[in-house]
């Protein structure tokens, strides 16, 4: 496998943070990789380090899942400061866990998520960093449009809600071969920014698709992390 770096230009993870407006909903596209871990940890370490409240949505232990692979590659990540809204699983990872009560009725369960946020969101610092994780597991529960749809609609009373700047990463791979066609478009048409990502051996390719800033959309960057599995602080990062 070819280890050449793109010729794009390369930013930091504070200049990708900063693109982002208090009250976006940000959808992260990716395929097979290890996008998430190294989101995860860039999100942990620029919170931990700026002082800015993370908080993470934990669907069935995807958290613990990144955290293990991250290890398995000699990467440690202190989640010590992260508020975790954890749905199902086992798994008790972060400073503080609130945890939700799986249940199989979809209703149920955006009711039970949307009073644990808030909860959360009313005691923190804002705007905090919401890092969304293993939204394709929530989907695979929703027994049919109508559930998808209200699980949309949760999703669409939280843009503009200025007390976070919420990232949603998704597995396009998952979703376009398990689920409906109308899924991802309906996320993307909900969602203020959509980022498609592209894996290269030391980091990612960003591509904004859409943006509430005219000036980022088809906008191409790069982020390189090799730094963090090296063990030394890289200078895109």
């Amino acid at each position: 496998m070819s280890r050449e770096i793109p010729s794009v230009e390369f930013v930091n993870f504070q200049d990708i943070i900063d693109i982002i407006q208090p009250g976006e909903s940000v959808l992260v596209e990716y395929r097979t990789s290890y996008v998430p871990e190294f989101t995860l940890k860039l999100s942990a370490d620029y919170t931990r380090e700026n002082g800015i409240p993370l908080i993470i949505d934990d669907n069935f232990d995807t958290l613990y899942t990144l955290v293990l692979h991250l290890r398995l590659m000699g990467v440690e990540v202190n989640l010590d400061h992260a508020y975790v809204v954890k749905t199902g699983g086992t798994h008790d990872i972060g400073g503080k866990v609130k945890w939700i009560e799986f249940h199989p009725d979809p209703r149920v369960y955006i009711k039970n998520y949307t009073n644990a946020s808030a909860e959360i969101l009313e005691n923190v610092k804002t705007p905090a960093i919401n890092l969304v994780l293993g939204l394709e597991n929530v989907l695979m529960i929703m027994r049919d449009s109508r559930d998808f749809y209200r699980l949309l609609l949760s999703l669409q009373k939280y843009v503009g809600n200025k007390n976070r700047k919420a990232v949603y990463l998704i597995n396009r791979d998952i979703v376009e071969s398990m689920m409906p066609g109308f899924f991802l478009p309906e996320l993307e048409r909900v969602a203020t920014t959509v980022v498609e990502t592209r894996p290269y051996p030391t980091g990612a390719i960003l591509t904004f698709k859409k943006s509430i800033n005219p000036v980022v959309i088809g906008t191409t960057i790069g982020i390189d992390v090799g730094g963090i599995v090296s063990g030394e602080r890289n200078s895109h990062l």
